[in-house]
């Protein structure tokens, strides 16, 4: 008879500020231990299940399951019962992780309409990064408080580095384009820099583009910013913020769109004094369950040019050791 091994829970308030980095820190350490099934049982406690909270267990069910793993969750209080209940995670979290070791009472039964429902919540909760009815909730509009949330989708991401790959096409006499490679850096809480591998007299200034957009841990502190209401995106309502230089350049301000379901940024436009505008838009993919970067748009109207450029983030290395020299800025 196969012998199972033993799997003690871990005991979690959901409704702690720092309750999806706990889930987060779990994972890695059980990962870094075993990846052959890896098994997680969590106590849930604390008078509810924030948003927060169920989209960093659902991160780490993602993760898990890549090494054909799993996590089990088990309610302290009635709050968390219920919230489990409602949300639909009950049938996701509530299986045995062995259940040949689980009594009969208690097992189970993955029937047809039991793997459906489970199956349709992880599609929804992949595709918008919350549960159904998370978005029920009444979203921030406080600016710091967007990019508090901003900042922590990836809240055990502390540095990466991964490739970016350029095309440039002017749509304005010369009609003409170039290619552009680099390599991006990124450092917690606030380094951010992008490294061209060269840069021809035509993509001259377009490569700052990408390198500006950096990273949200800074804005507060070169930005005064304000939250304008809410903003089509894509079929959603995205949260808007204006962002005014503190020392001022040419740009006489920006318009950053965050989408309140995955928290991330899906769009900056740059809107300068002399009438040009230079919009960015955004995508997202996991790696290794963290939010990266996937690709980039820029439409580019400026009065002495017209140009669309593509990015294409790749080679993502995430936790890596990085001299600080690396984002030490060329002068």
């Amino acid at each position: 008879m196969k012998q199972h091994q033993s799997y003690d829970p871990y005991r979690l308030q959901a409704d702690a500020a720092d309750a999806p980095a706990q889930v987060a820190g779990l994972v890695d350490a059980l990962l870094a231990a075993e990846t052959d099934r890896p098994r997680l049982r969590l106590l849930l406690g604390g008078d509810a299940l924030p948003a927060e909270t169920i989209a960093g267990l659902v991160t780490g069910l993602r993760r898990l399951r890549e090494f054909g793993g799993a996590i089990e969750v088990r309610p302290e209080t009635a709050a968390v019962r219920d919230a489990l209940a409602l949300t639909g995670l009950e049938h996701v979290f509530a299986f045995p992780l062995d259940p040949d070791d689980a009594p009969r009472r208690h097992r189970f039964n993955f029937g047809f309409g039991s793997r459906v429902a489970a199956g349709l919540f992880i599609a929804v909760v992949t595709a918008i990064g919350f549960p159904a009815g998370a978005a029920d909730e009444q979203p921030p509009t406080d600016p710091a408080t967007i990019l508090a949330r901003v900042e922590q989708r990836n809240p055990t991401l502390s540095s990466y580095e991964g490739r970016l790959h350029v095309d440039v096409h002017m749509t304005s006499f010369p009609f003409i384009g170039t290619h552009l490679d680099a390599t991006t850096y990124y450092k917690r809480p606030a380094n951010y820099e992008v490294v061209f591998d060269r840069v021809p007299a035509l993509a001259k200034g377009f490569d700052k583009m990408f390198t500006d957009i950096g990273d949200p841990a800074s804005w507060e502190h070169r930005f005064a910013i304000t939250y304008v209401g809410e903003q089509p995106f894509r079929g959603h309502a995205d949260l808007a913020l204006r962002m005014v230089q503190r020392v001022r350049g040419m740009i006489d301000h920006e318009t950053v769109l965050v989408d309140p379901n995955a928290w991330s940024i899906d769009s900056i436009r740059y809107d300068y004094y002399n009438g040009g505008h230079i919009t960015m838009t955004q995508t997202f993919r996991d790696v290794g369950g963290y939010s990266m970067l996937a690709e980039q748009d820029a439409e580019i109207a400026i009065p002495y040019a017209r140009a669309r450029a593509h990015g294409v983030y790749s080679d993502y290395r995430t936790n890596v050791a990085l001299d600080d020299s690396v984002f030490t800025k060329k002068r």
